[in-house]
């Protein structure tokens, strides 16, 4: 009688673990463009971006979710190019941002979803006169902005997820969008 209980036990166990967990962790690598708002109000194309973003959720119910996460990103080969055109060079970006999640189902395995939150971030660059021969100044600044995602995901049942996003991200004079391949686990 025991070992009947014991399996049974083991059994129920087993299925009560195999309900969806509420913690996710994820990241993803993106790529896109950035835009670059100097002080005197001149805005100009800053060239391409690569961006990485790791973070950690967790869903309050089966469609809204809290997530905090650190992003970077820096500058791509076409800003490695246009930067010995442009008084602004060496364009990167780090930082911690929070966001509330939210997700539609489209069937069972995915949906799409969004996030909005704000992200508080520094911003490294180096700016230079017209003249290639003008001294080259290091600006660092550090402050708070929107963070804003949208995308489309599939969860599969061993709790590995794929995802494709969009995200927009301004950093201060620097407005970044990317378009984001990313994986997660549910955990």
């Amino acid at each position: 009688m025991r070992s009947v209980l014991l399996v049974a036990f083991c059994l129920m166990s087993s299925v009560a673990y195999a309900g969806e967990s509420d913690h996710i962790i994820g990241g993803s690598v993106g790529y896109g463009a950035q835009d670059f708002e100097s002080d005197d109000g001149k805005e100009f194309s800053a060239g391409d971006s690569f961006s990485s973003d790791i973070y950690y959720r967790y869903m309050l119910n089966e469609h809204f979710g809290l997530e905090a996460g650190v992003m970077s990103g820096t500058g791509g080969i076409v800003s490695a190019i246009s930067g010995v055109f442009t008084s602004v060079d060496n364009i990167s970006y780090k930082g911690f941002r929070g966001a509330v999640y939210g997700q539609v189902p489209l069937s069972e395995s995915n949906h799409l979803y969004a996030k909005v939150g704000m992200s508080a971030n520094q911003l490294d660059y180096d700016f230079r006169g017209v003249f290639s021969s003008d001294e080259v100044k290091s600006i660092e600044s550090s402050g708070s902005d929107f963070y804003g995602a949208v995308g489309w995901e599939v969860r599969f049942q061993s709790g590995l997820g794929l995802n494709l996003e969009y995200q927009y991200v301004p950093v201060q004079e620097l407005q970044v969008d990317s378009f984001n391949f990313g994986m997660s686990y549910r955990f």
